[in-house]
């Protein structure tokens, strides 16, 4: 591999010296549509297990309960509250969006009532002032 000049420095006391640019590296992971069958296959696998699995040993997988964690924390006012994390998962539990495995897939794979939470949203002033106004940023309103 041949080093690529990209500028020269002057210097008071000698020659123009050459700012030689780090060769680019290769992404690791192409473009989905170049993967072949079997790499396509452990991705889905992948995905499905992080979405799936529990950290604590638990029947719960962890994408709920980190959905749990961020509106516990909303209903607690906590100051570090990750806003993005939180609408997001407001959308993904209410079905505004999908997100790489649908809130039902998940709870259908772990035998959870998705409706628990959603009834949590619902039900809850806070909780339900902000996914309103998750949705109305998101689809609009007629009026």
């Amino acid at each position: 591999m041949q080093d690529e000049v990209a500028a020269w420095q002057l210097d008071m006391f000698g020659g123009p010296t050459p700012i030689v640019a780090a060769p680019s590296k290769a992404d690791p992971l192409p473009d989905p549509q170049f993967w072949s069958e079997g790499v396509m296959d452990k991705m889905v696998d992948a995905l499905i297990s992080l979405a799936t699995d529990s950290r604590r040993g638990d029947n719960m997988p962890e994408s709920l309960m980190d959905c749990c964690t961020l509106f516990s924390d909303r209903l607690k006012n906590r100051k570090r509250l990750e806003i993005e994390d939180y609408r997001a998962s407001l959308g993904w539990v209410m079905g505004f969006w999908d997100g790489a495995l649908s809130y039902q897939f998940v709870c259908a794979i772990n035998g959870v009532d998705p409706e628990i939470l959603q009834d949590v949203i619902i039900s809850n002033a806070s909780l339900r002032r902000d996914m309103e106004e998750v949705r109305r940023e998101s689809f609009g309103t007629l009026l």
